[in-house]
């Protein structure tokens, strides 16, 4: 999926799994795994500076270098609702206009194609945006492209790689470190804590 100012490369499936990467031009990216109601992230060094500016964000990339940060999916600290969103198809659906609901009915367009794949138009309106998808023209009539323009605002989300299910592997313990052990991290809170629960020192 691309927005002006967001990068989307995901899996997901029925049950709101998902694992893939999200970036920001100019801010880093994050790679995620989502499963049930955990969710690990892995942010890069850029985006560590980004959020929370050169000194403290090179500091937490050197020391969470290489590990996935582990909590709940609703932790607001780890994307919260957001996240949640980005990972449930059935929300992606309503989002999008493909689900069923009361307003203008699809119209069919003509032809065109989506990476080499024939495809056939279809367009509706909604709210104050128009929504056009690409539907496979061979083959089942899978979404290949999914295109909502609002006034100058464009966002297109490319789908493929249907019926492949999501990886159930996680991140391993020794490259995990929990979300409570980065807020301790964040705040500075070490003084009282002799540096227990703290990550190993490790080089990745």
């Amino acid at each position: 999926m691309k927005a002006p100012d967001l990068r989307i490369h995901l899996t997901l499936d029925e049950k709101a799994n998902c694992s893939g990467k999200i970036s920001v031009p100019g801010r880093g990216s994050v790679r995620l795994i989502k499963h049930g109601d955990t969710v690990w992230l892995k942010p890069d060094a850029a985006f560590w500076k980004a959020q929370l500016g050169p000194r403290q964000g090179a500091e937490a990339a050197q020391k969470f270098k290489g590990r996935y940060i582990k909590g709940s999916a609703k932790d607001d600290d780890l994307g919260g609702k957001g996240l949640t969103t980005a990972c449930d198809l059935d929300a992606f659906r309503a989002a999008s206009g493909v689900r069923d609901t009361p307003g203008p009915h699809w119209k069919r367009g003509h032809e065109s194609s989506v990476q080499g794949h024939r495809s056939v138009l279809v367009t509706r309106a909604q709210k104050k945006a128009r929504v056009t998808m690409h539907v496979s023209a061979e083959g089942k009539p899978y979404p290949l492209r999914l295109e909502r323009r609002a006034g100058s605002n464009h966002d297109r989300i490319d789908l493929g790689h249907f019926d492949r299910p999501v990886s159930r592997a996680t991140p391993p313990k020794d490259r995990t470190v929990t979300v409570e052990q980065l807020r301790r991290h964040l705040g500075g809170g070490q003084g009282g804590d002799s540096g227990q629960g703290e990550p190993p020192s490790e080089s990745v």
